[in-house]
């Protein structure tokens, strides 16, 4: 839309109040070898993954939050093998990261998970009883296979039944790409798990976003092509894949990518407010 008017500010502004804002939540950090996040360094080699949430205030959405963070339960919850793989060295919940957001878990509307590995829903017991557990959006093909791996017990699985299966949980699931609303559209991707669903985002102050969630770790993955390691990644066909698909979406869209768990960015993003 352009106004006949070229001076027309009150068209701008309408136009600016009507994009979404965006808020990184940082919500702790796990301890976890390097080349689990980026393959081909040596196991001695340590990094402070970073865990974090998105929210986002949308004109015609409400208050919709992007992932969940770590179960406040999680040494308990976890169990041996991520106790020891993927330890949270330092926990911050979703409810204390709204907190100084001036929100409460009462006042989300929509809740997105990227997916449904223990650090992305670990918080989502906080939102029973509120409106935002009947209105839950994952990919049909994630929703089905954290149930297939949970019920099956498979090995190394970042899977965990009490996490995902809350009191009150309404799934509403997604088969393709769908545009929730003007500027928010989810996409679903292949790699890292069969449902990952990524995020463009349309903000106030740096334009297009594009959320890549755990399909690409880190900036280095991105700019090297290099897939992270581990028995809990799944394939380097299918990472390589979806990583031309995503250049091709950041040239498409002329947006700036944002890493599932990329330590600098998460941090510098977090300390920027409201995008």
């Amino acid at each position: 839309f352009r106004c006949v008017y070229q001076d027309c500010r009150t068209c701008l502004k309408e136009n600016i109040m009507n994009e979404p804002t965006l808020n990184v939540l940082a919500l702790g950090h796990l301890d976890c070898q390097y080349f689990r996040i980026v393959t081909g360094y040596e196991e001695s080699r340590m990094y402070r993954s970073p865990v974090s949430a998105l929210l986002i205030r949308h004109p015609d959405l409400g208050n919709v939050l992007y992932d969940t963070g770590n179960s406040p339960y999680h040494r308990r919850e976890y169990g041996k093998d991520i106790n020891e793989v993927y330890p949270v060295g330092s926990f911050l919940s979703i409810e204390q990261a709204l907190a100084e957001h001036g929100l409460c878990c009462t006042d989300i509307d929509m809740i997105i998970l990227s997916h449904m590995h223990f650090d992305h829903v670990g918080g989502l017991r906080y939102f029973q009883g509120t409106k935002a557990i009947k209105n839950v959006i994952v990919a049909e093909s994630e929703l089905q296979n954290a149930c297939l791996s949970v019920f099956t017990a498979e090995p190394h699985s970042a899977y965990i039944k009490s996490l995902f299966d809350v009191e009150g949980v309404v799934y509403k699931t997604i088969r393709e790409t769908t545009t929730l609303a003007p500027n928010l559209t989810l996409f679903i991707q292949q790699a890292h798990t069969p449902g990952v669903t990524g995020l463009i985002i349309g903000t106030r102050s740096m334009g297009n976003v594009i959320v890549t969630s755990d399909a690409v770790y880190t900036r280095e993955s991105w700019e090297t092509s290099t897939p992270p390691g581990g028995p809990i990644n799944k394939g380097t066909e299918a990472f390589l894949a979806n990583l031309q698909r995503l250049k091709d979406m950041q040239k498409q869209y002329d947006a700036t990518m944002l890493f599932g768990h990329d330590s600098e960015q998460i941090l510098e993003w977090s300390r920027k407010g409201t995008i």
